[in-house]
């Protein structure tokens, strides 16, 4: 399998057996099949139970395989899209960075509560922008679990360059995205897990005069 786009943009093409692909993420994909009836499955990730999806690739005769398939990629080489290299013509022109914001991710499942910058949205303070800025977020996640972090309206470059909209933050991990304020409005940035973002993890990206 060889992955060739994230989030619509072109990166770098990568041969992987698998990838991990948060909420609101999209992948192009390039899969290589022989001849015969191919599960193509998707797992949930750290859990020990919770089903699975499956699709049926077929190519030539053969029986369908099982509900339970499990494929050796599976625990193989799993990639992790932030991981990509951008394609050159993906990346953002380079350019000092006119604001910076700091965007912190907070919460837990006990108690089950969820939110940016220390307070679940309408009680956080707006991120704000001026229309034709370069805005530097600096990120952390502060949670002991991984998030699929989504700017609304924008697409942003992590400091690899890579273009997305969606991205996997780790546990404890903390990194830069850069966008250009070219959508002038009212937006939003949460976690892509949206029971999450309806606990309150989400904040609003609002532009100002």
């Amino acid at each position: 399998m060889t992955i060739t786009h994230s989030d619509g943009f072109p990166v770098e093409p990568t041969e992987t057996d698998a990838f991990y692909i948060g909420m609101g993420e999209r992948y192009d994909a390039i899969v290589t099949l022989g001849d015969g009836a191919f599960p193509l499955v998707a797992k949930p990730v750290g859990k020990a139970s919770g089903g699975q999806a499956m699709a049926v690739a077929r190519t030539g005769s053969g029986a369908a395989p099982g509900g339970d398939a499990s494929p050796r990629e599976l625990t193989g080489r799993v990639l992790i899209g932030s991981d990509l290299r951008p394609a050159q013509a993906a990346k953002l022109p380079s350019r000092r960075p006119d604001a910076t914001a700091r965007l912190t991710l907070t919460g837990s499942m006990q108690p089950y509560a969820w939110g940016m910058n220390g307070a679940p949205f309408g009680k956080n303070e707006p991120l704000t922008v001026r229309a034709g800025q370069r805005l530097r977020i600096n990120a952390t996640n502060m949670t002991m679990m991984t998030h699929p972090v989504h700017v609304h309206g924008h697409t942003f470059a992590l400091p690899s360059g890579l273009r997305k909209d969606t991205v996997l933050m780790a546990p404890m991990q903390s990194f830069a995205i850069d966008l250009d304020a070219d959508n002038e409005g009212d937006w939003m940035i949460h976690c892509h897990n949206i029971y999450h973002a309806e606990g309150g993890m989400m904040i609003a990206l609002e532009y100002i005069a």
